[in-house]
């Protein structure tokens, strides 16, 4: 299967409780995040589009983060 580079998809903002905004994703799932991740103006009841990309340069600085940790768990 050949994808894509990036893959986007509509999710619905239910509600907002305490600062938390519950969104409404694809196949039932729920996903609850800070208030504050959400783009200015968007309200209860709105559809946004969320759009999924590989982050190579975020990616490769996680690994050798871990690869460090590793690292000096491995020289104790």
């Amino acid at each position: 299967m050949v994808r894509n580079r990036e893959s986007s998809f509509n999710v619905d903002l239910d509600r907002i409780e305490e600062g938390i905004a519950v969104i409404l994703a694809p196949g039932g799932f729920q996903w609850h995040l800070p208030e504050s991740y959400l783009p200015a103006g968007v309200t209860e009841g709105m559809t946004m589009t969320v759009t999924l990309e590989n982050n190579k340069q975020a990616t490769s600085s996680r690994l050798e983060r871990i690869r460090n940790l590793r690292s000096g768990l491995e020289n104790r």
